[in-house]
């Protein structure tokens, strides 16, 4: 695993406790959670594959998508970063997307190995 700064590791921080309460109880949270992570690696290819190629509907749609279960599982500092690169690519930047995805992409896979090992 990555080494990460204080700040990278403070995007890596998951707020299970205010999602549990959200959802009402701990397994349905751990059941969304684990099948988020189980799925990522095909959003994060999906993803880099959209901004890779200038498709700027689907990177839209998909970091959309990614900000959204991010917040689900209550990843708060991710979303925020997956909410900027929605806007990137909404806006046409896909330049300045893919920077922010290459930024972004090793603490997803952290999230992903976190949210795996919750139980």
């Amino acid at each position: 695993m990555e080494t990460f700064t204080y700040e990278e590791y403070d995007l890596l921080r998951l707020d299970v406790e205010e999602a549990v309460e959200r959802m009402g109880d701990r397994e349905t949270y751990l059941e969304i959670a684990h099948y988020f992570a189980a799925h990522l690696p095909a959003s994060i290819a999906g993803l880099k594959g959209a901004l890779q190629s200038g498709d700027q509907q689907t990177a839209t749609r998909m970091a959309h998508s990614l900000k959204s279960n991010c917040a689900t599982v209550g990843a708060e500092k991710i979303r925020e970063r997956c909410y900027a690169l929605e806007k990137l690519c909404r806006e046409g930047a896909m330049g300045m997307g893919r920077e922010l995805f290459a930024d972004l992409e090793p603490h997803l896979l952290a999230m992903q190995a976190r949210l795996e090992a919750l139980s």
